[in-house]
């Protein structure tokens, strides 16, 4: 038998579904761990890179459909992955957003088109981004 994380034990224990499912078949609920090639991007670089964008606007280029905005990309990111992982049929308002069929890998030159305010080349370089 697996290690039942946290989130797993609190899904068994308040959905009876759940319950009967996991007693019937031992099937945990599933863990997913949310990723995209923003999310990826985002994750590749400091929080203080991040905190330096500001002005975030995503779009369909960026793998996300509508134009929500963000005060800096570090706001995003938290927004596109609430958590390290989610349970399976947990929803969050980002993947309902999120193009599937989306997988380009993103560049910062992608990202910066999306942005009102960008970090300057030497706090880039200096953070090993460029």
């Amino acid at each position: 038998m697996s290690h039942i994380t946290k989130k797993q034990a609190h899904r068994l224990a308040t959905s009876p579904l759940a319950m009967m499912r996991f007693k019937a078949s031992g099937e945990l609920p599933r863990v997913k761990k949310p990723g995209s090639p923003l999310i990826t991007l985002l994750e590749s670089m400091p929080e203080q890179i991040r905190m330096q964008m500001r002005g975030v606007r995503l779009s369909p280029k960026l793998g996300y459909r509508g134009g929500a905005r963000f005060n800096n990309a570090h706001q995003l990111l938290k927004w596109l992955k609430p958590e390290e992982e989610m349970l399976e049929g947990q929803s969050w308002p980002a993947e309902s957003c999120r193009d599937k069929r989306f997988q380009c890998r993103l560049s910062l030159d992608d990202l910066k088109e999306h942005c009102a305010t960008w970090p300057s080349d030497e706090l880039l370089k200096r953070a090993r981004i460029f």
